[in-house]
């Protein structure tokens, strides 16, 4: 009967460990190609999700909407993951810095 029990306890363990450290493949990620080749887009876009819209340049905001996908998601450690849509509304609201001022 122990034997049993520790083989069952065995595959419970398995089973947990394939689970927690496997990706799902459900998770759209978002191609931030254009978005990494905009020098400090992506910290804008973090401090854009705490409502800090000051470093948003238009340059940014043109990266973000080349993503084709309205269904990904960017994760902005350890705060939750938002939707790309956010910030295409963000940026079509946002009033931009001119390109030569101090931020």
């Amino acid at each position: 009967m122990k034997l049993k029990q520790t083989n069952v306890m065995f595959m419970v363990l398995a089973l947990i460990s394939a689970l927690v450290f496997l990706q799902s493949e459900a998770v759209d990620r978002c191609p931030t190609g254009n978005i990494n080749l905009v020098p400090g887009c992506f910290d804008a876009l973090r401090l854009a999700s705490d409502k800090d819209y000051s470093r948003l340049s238009r340059a940014c905001c043109r990266a973000v909407y080349s993503l084709d996908s309205d269904t990904c998601f960017f994760l902005f450690y350890p705060s939750p993951a938002y939707s790309i849509k956010m910030f295409k509304n963000i940026c079509l609201n946002v009033k931009y810095v001119p390109a030569g001022s101090r931020f």
